[in-house]
């Protein structure tokens, strides 16, 4: 596996699972309480713990290849911009996880409304968060191997 053994740290490799599950969480949350659908709603419930989780494993090999790339990397000042946004998202989605608690013992309008929102809210930020990212790895060239190794 030459991509795997190419990669510097396990932060690439972790964080398209929240990228992922937040969207999905979205989308099966929303079609379970719009048509109604209970099982649609509790997939999108569960799919918010899974961004959670992955979110913060994502963060946690994240800042852990911060801390390996060293404060005269080309770029370094966006690493920080990066980590703040996704630190919020991952916030965002942790907070989004006790909704969906909340959503599974209610199943209620304002139960629905407050896990949507900051389901919105966190895909909103892992939007921005995330385009930092991409602006590090494609804009700066953080965490590739230089060309022909």
């Amino acid at each position: 596996m030459p991509g795997l053994e190419a990669v510097s740290n396990l932060h690439p490799l972790t964080v398209h699972w929240p990228l992922g599950a937040w969207p999905l969480a979205m989308a099966f949350f929303a079609w379970g309480v719009l048509r109604p659908d209970p099982g649609m709603r509790r997939a999108g419930q569960w799919l918010v713990h899974a961004g959670t989780l992955g979110g913060l494993v994502a963060a946690a090999f994240g800042l852990w290849a911060a801390d390996q790339l060293g404060h005269d990397a080309a770029g370094h000042d966006y690493v920080h911009v990066h980590r703040n946004w996704m630190a919020a998202t991952v916030a965002a989605s942790s907070l989004a996880s006790v909704m969906a608690l909340w959503d599974a013992r209610q199943s209620g309008t304002a139960s629905a409304v407050g896990l949507g929102v900051t389901l919105a809210v966190t895909l909103g930020l892992a939007a921005v968060g995330a385009d930092y990212g991409a602006y590090l790895v494609f804009g700066h060239g953080v965490g590739m191997a230089p060309t022909g190794e």
